[in-house]
C-alpha cells in the first residue's frame, strides 16, 4: 500500500488539473520557463500544476501566483560545491524574465506578492535590470547575498513596492532617485552595503527619499554615504518611526526639520562627521525613545532631553560636548542607559532627586568633572573614571575602571532529560534531538544595557515563537543565546529554530522561516527591541525530508545511483585532465582542498643545494649576476644543471633575522596590527585608483624606531578599476600568506590582502611562521580555538608565544584571534573588509586599555636600550 502512495498523490494531482484548471495559464507557462532552464528544480516540484500541486517555494492566491520564497537557494546550496564559477545569476536572469509575465498583469486576487531570495551566497554580480520588470511586485527581500554592483535606475517604476530590503550586500553606487515615486513604500533597508554619494531628495526635476511620506523605516547605515543630512528631506507629513543612518561619512549640521518628525521612535546619527551645535528642539518628539549621536565632532552643550517620558537609551559618547550637566537630563521616566563618555563636560555632576526609577547606567568616563553632589538616592552603575573629581579622592566606588562583563545567556528549555546530541544538534522540549536552523539576529537599536537580563528574552522568544504559530509553521521551540554588542553598536543574539516532530526541517518549511525572518513585520518586537535583520549560520542543510522506504524512492534512488555512478566516471576523467592542466599550471606548489578547512598549500618537488652547488651556479656569486639588493642580502641570477634559471638571495652577514630581535609586548603588538591594519586599509579605500598589494607578509611590514608599522614592498601590487569587482591575474604571492580562493581561482579582489593580514595577525599572537615544521598556523590556531569551545584536551595558550605574559588575562585577545579567524575564511564573501578590521582593532584597543600614544613613547625607550 505504501507503494502506491506516489501514484495515488501524483492521479490527484492530475484530476485537481484536469477539473480545476488550477493554476492560471499565463502563470504555468512563466514558471514552466523557469523550469525548463533549471535542472536543479526543488524536490516537491511534482506534477503539471504549481498551485493545485503544491510546489515547493510557490505561494498562491486563487488560480494566481502571488509569492515565492527562497527557491534560489537551491541554486547555491549545491552548485557552488561543484564549481566556482557557477552563475546563479545567469539563472536570475531567466527567474525574472519568466516572472515579469506573472507580476506584470493586473491581478485583483494578488493581496500581496512576494519575491525573497534573501541568504543566498550564490547570487554575485549585478542585480539583473530586468527585476524592474516585476511592476506588481509589493514585498522584495534580497538580503544577505553576494549582489554588487549599482541598484538598478529603473528600481522607481516599481510603483507597488512596500517593503524593499537589500541589506548586507556589496551593492554600491548612489540611491537611485527614482526610489522615490515608489509612494507606498513603507521599511526602505539599504543597511551594510558600499553605497555612496549624497541622500537624494527632489528638485523639481528628479524626485528623492523625501517624498516618500508613508515611509516608516529609513535604513541606510553601514554604507558610505557622504554630504550633509538634506534639511528638506523631512517634513511634517511623514510617518517615520527609524531613521537609522549610523556609521557613513555624513558630515554639516543636524538639520532642524528632524524636529517635524513626530512620530519618530529611534534616531542613529551615530559613527559620522557631523558638526557644530545640536539646537533642534526636541519637544516634539514626543515619542522618541532611542537617541545615538556618538562619534561625530558636534560643539555645545548637552540637548534638553527634559520631559521626553518614553526616552529609554541615550548614548552621545565622543561628540566633543561640552559644559555642565543639568540635573533635568537623568528624569525621564523611562530612561534606562546614559552614556555621555568621552566628551568635554565640567562642573559639578548633581543626579537630582528626580531620577527615573528604571536608569541602571550613568557612563560618564573621561570628561572634565570636578565635583560629585551624593546622596541623591541613585544607587546603579555610575562610571566616573577618567575625571578630575576621582583624582581628588582617596577611593570611591565610582572611580574603579569597569570590567568587561560576560553577556552569556541563554533562554531556558524544558525541565527533561535530554538524548545524547551530536555537534551539529540541539535537545528540543520533547526531549529529542534536532537539526535547528542557526542564525544570527541583528537588533539595530535596543534600549536596555545588562545583556544578561532574562526578562527581555523571554518576551521576544514568546513573541516569535506565536508569530511562527500563527503563520502555521513547523516550529517546535526556538533558543535565544549568546547576547553580545558588536562594533558598530547593534545587538547580536544567536538564534536557533527547531522543527516539529521531525529531526529536519524540509526545504519548505526551511525557506519560509528563513524568508519569515527577513521580513521587519514578521512580528511585532516586544519592548526594548528595534528593527532587526537576520543572517543564516546554517550551512548544507537540506539532506531531503521524506525518509520512508517505499517502491517508488527505492526505484528512484536506484536510477539516481545508476546516474551517479556515470557522472562519477565522467568527473574522474575531466578531474585527471584538470589536475594534468593544474600541475602545468601551478608545477611547485598546491592547495590540497580534500584537507580540513585551514590546510596549508603543499609545496611540489622541493630541492636542496649545498652552498658550492649554489656558487656554481651563480659564478661564485659574481656581480654580473647580481640582481638587485635588499635588506638581507642581495639577489642573483642562476642556472641549474638542468638549465632551468633561479633566483638566489644570499644572506649577509649580519642580516640574519632574529639576531637582534626584541620583545614585544601584547599592547605593541595590537599596535602593529592596528597601524599596519590603517595601510591596507587606506590602499583599499583611499588610494585612486584603489591598490591591492597581493604580497601582504610580516616581512613587508617594517617597523620604525618608535616601532610604528609601516607596509612596503609593493612589487606584486595591483592597481583596480572602480568598477571592478576583482582582477583576473597569474597567481603571485607568498606560500603560507596566500588566499587560497585566489590560488585556486586566479581571480585576486581586497579580500585576499584580507587573509594574508590574518595570518599576519595569527603571527603575531603565536610567535610561529605560517608554515613551520609541517604545520599550518591556520589549522593550529582553529584546531585550538574549537578545542577550547568544546572544553576538550588542550590549551589556548600552548599556541601563544610564550614571551607574551600569560599569567594574567591579555584583554581582547579572544577578540583579536576571533577577528583573526573571520580575516582567513576560506570564502571571500565571509571575510570582512580591511576598513571593517581596522574599526574592530580600534575597539580592541580600547577594550585593552592603553593610550596609544604614551604606548608609543614607553615603546620607543624599550627599542633603543634593547638595540643599544
Amino acid at each position: 500500500m505504501g507503494s502506491g502512495l506516489p501514484i495515488f498523490l501524483l492521479i490527484t494531482c492530475l484530476q485537481v488539473l484536469v477539473i480545476a484548471a488550477v493554476t492560471d495559464s499565463s502563470d504555468l507557462s512563466a514558471l514552466n520557463a523557469v523550469k525548463s532552464n533549471w535542472k536543479n528544480t526543488p524536490p516537491r516540484w511534482i506534477g503539471f500544476d504549481p498551485c493545485g500541486c503544491g510546489w515547493e517555494g510557490i505561494g498562491c492566491t486563487g488560480s494566481r501566483i502571488t509569492s515565492m520564497y527562497g527557491i534560489i537557494r537551491y541554486v547555491d546550496r549545491r552548485h557552488r560545491r561543484f564549481s566556482r564559477a557557477a552563475n546563479s545569476v545567469g539563472f536570475l536572469y531567466v527567474l525574472l524574465s519568466a516572472l515579469s509575465s506573472t507580476f506584470m498583469i493586473e491581478n485583483p486576487v494578488m493581496s500581496s506578492s512576494i519575491l525573497d531570495l534573501s541568504q543566498n551566497k550564490g547570487l554575485k554580480g549585478n542585480l539583473p535590470s530586468t527585476i524592474v520588470n516585476l511592476k506588481k511586485l509589493e514585498n522584495l527581500f534580497l538580503v544577505n547575498c553576494n549582489f554588487s554592483g549599482p541598484i538598478p535606475d529603473g528600481i522607481g517604476s516599481l510603483t507597488r513596492l512596500v517593503s524593499l530590503s537589500i541589506a548586507s550586500n556589496s551593492f554600491n553606487g548612489p540611491i537611485p532617485p527614482s526610489i522615490g515615486k515608489i509612494s507606498n513604500l513603507s521599511q526602505l533597508d539599504l543597511t551594510d552595503n558600499k553605497l555612496s554619494g549624497t541622500i537624494p531628495v527632489s528638485n523639481g526635476t528628479s524626485p528623492g527619499l523625501d517624498l516618500l511620506l508613508k515611509a516608516e523605516h529609513f535604513h541606510l547605515g553601514k554604507n558610505q554615504f557622504t554630504g550633509g543630512i538634506p534639511p528638506n528631506l523631512f517634513s511634517s507629513n511623514m510617518k517615520l518611526l527609524h531613521v537609522l543612518f549610523d556609521s557613513n561619512q555624513l558630515n554639516g549640521r543636524l538639520p532642524s526639520t528632524l524636529e517635524l518628525v513626530q512620530t519618530l521612535e529611534v534616531i542613529r546619527l551615530d559613527r559620522n562627521s557631523l558638526t557644530g551645535p545640536i539646537l533642534f528642539n526636541f519637544t516634539n518628539l514626543s515619542n522618541l525613545s532611542e537617541l545615538y549621536l556618538s562619534n561625530n565632532k558636534f560643539s555645545g552643550s548637552i540637548p534638553d532631553l527634559s520631559g521626553k517620558n518614553l526616552l529609554t537609551y541615550v548614548i552621545m559618547e565622543r561628540t566633543q560636548l561640552q559644559g555642565p550637566i543639568n540635573a533635568t537630563l537623568f528624569s525621564p521616566v523611562r530612561l534606562q542607559s546614559i552614556v555621555l563618555s568621552n566628551n568635554q563636560l565640567n562642573g559639578t555632576l548633581d543626579l537630582g532627586t528626580n531620577h527615573g526609577s528604571k536608569l541602571v547606567l550613568v557612563d560618564l568616563q573621561n570628561n572634565s568633572i570636578g565635583e560629585f553632589v551624593q546622596g541623591t538616592g541613585y544607587s546603579q552603575e555610575l562610571l566616573l573614571h577618567g575625571n578630575p573629581f576621582c583624582q581628588k579622592v582617596q577611593s570611591s566606588e565610582y572611580c574603579i575602571t569597569p570590567q568587561q562583563k560576560n553577556s552569556s545567556y541563554a533562554t531556558p528549555t524544558e525541565n527533561c532529560v535530554a538524548s545524547s546530541c551530536n555537534a551539529q544538534q540541539l535537545p528540543i522540549p520533547n526531549c529529542n534531538c534536532a537539526n535547528p536552523i542557526t542564525g544570527i539576529l541583528h537588533f539595530r537599536s535596543f534600549s536596555f544595557s545588562d545583556f544578561q537580563n532574562g526578562s527581555y528574552y523571554i518576551p521576544l522568544q514568546a513573541a516569535m515563537m506565536e508569530a511562527f504559530k500563527s503563520d502555521q509553521l513547523p516550529v517546535d521551540s526556538i533558543s535565544l543565546c549568546d547576547p553580545f554588542k558588536g562594533a558598530d553598536d547593534y545587538l547580536k543574539v544567536r538564534l536557533d529554530v527547531c522543527p516539529s516532530g521531525v529531526y529536519l526541517f524540509n526545504r519548505t518549511g526551511f525557506s519560509f522561516i528563513t524568508s519569515q525572518l527577513n521580513n521587519i513585520t514578521f512580528f511585532k518586537h516586544p519592548h526594548p527591541f528595534g528593527p532587526f535583520f537576520f543572517t543564516l549560520k546554517t550551512d548544507n542543510y537540506f539532506t531531503g525530508s521524506n525518509k520512508s522506504p517505499n517502491t517508488g524512492i527505492i526505484i528512484g534512488a536506484a536510477v539516481l545511483m545508476l546516474l551517479l555512478i556515470m557522472a562519477g566516471v565522467y568527473a574522474f576523467h575531466q578531474r585527471k585532465m584538470a589536475d594534468r592542466a593544474n600541475q602545468q599550471m601551478n608545477p611547485f606548489a598546491s592547495w590540497d582542498q580534500n584537507k580540513a578547512n585551514g590546510a596549508a598549500p603543499q609545496i611540489k618537488g622541493v630541492l636542496s643545494f649545498s652552498f658550492e652547488e649554489l656558487r656554481k651556479c651563480t659564478n661564485n656569486f659574481s656581480e654580473v649576476n647580481a640582481l638587485g639588493s635588499g635588506g638581507y642580502g642581495t639577489v642573483y641570477k642562476g642556472t641549474l644543471p638542468t638549465g632551468v634559471l633561479v633566483a638566489i638571495k644570499r644572506a649577509k652577514q649580519g642580516s640574519l633575522q632574529g639576531k637582534s630581535g626584541f620583545k614585544l609586548s601584547w599592547t605593541k603588538r595590537l599596535g602593529i596590527a592596528i597601524d599596519s591594519a590603517r595601510g591596507i586599509a587606506y590602499l583599499h579605500e583611499l588610494a585612486n585608483p584603489p591598490i591591492i598589494h597581493r604580497d601582504i607578509k610580516s616581512s613587508n611590514i617594517l617597523l620604525d624606531d618608535q616601532l610604528i608599522a609601516k607596509v612596503a614592498d609593493f612589487g606584486l601590487s595591483k592597481l583596480v578599476d572602480s568598477n571592478e569587482v576583482h582582477v583576473s591575474t597569474g597567481v603571485k604571492g607568498t606560500l603560507g600568506y596566500m588566499d587560497p580562493e585566489y590560488f585556486m581561482s586566479g581571480q585576486l579582489t581586497e579580500k585576499s590582502d584580507v587573509y594574508s593580514f590574518g595570518v599576519v595577525m595569527l603571527e603575531l599572537v603565536t610567535g610561529r611562521k605560517p608554515i613551520e615544521r609541517g604545520s599550518y598556523v591556520v589549522r593550529e590556531v582553529k584546531t585550538a580555538m574549537d578545542n577550547q569551545r568544546k572544553k576538550d584536551s588542550g590549551n589556548l595558550n600552548d599556541i601563544l608565544d610564550p614571551i607574551l605574559d600569560l599569567t594574567k588575562p591579555l584583554k581582547g585577545l579572544e577578540w583579536f584571534l576571533d577577528l583573526a579567524i573571520r580575516c582567513v575564511e576560506e570564502l571571500s564573501a565571509n571575510r570582512p573588509t580591511m576598513n571593517e578590521v581596522e574599526k574592530e582593532l580600534e575597539n580592541i584597543q580600547q577594550l585593552a586599555g592603553f593610550d596609544n600614544n604614551v604606548e608609543r613613547v614607553s615603546t620607543s625607550t624599550t627599542y633603543s636600550e634593547t638595540t643599544g
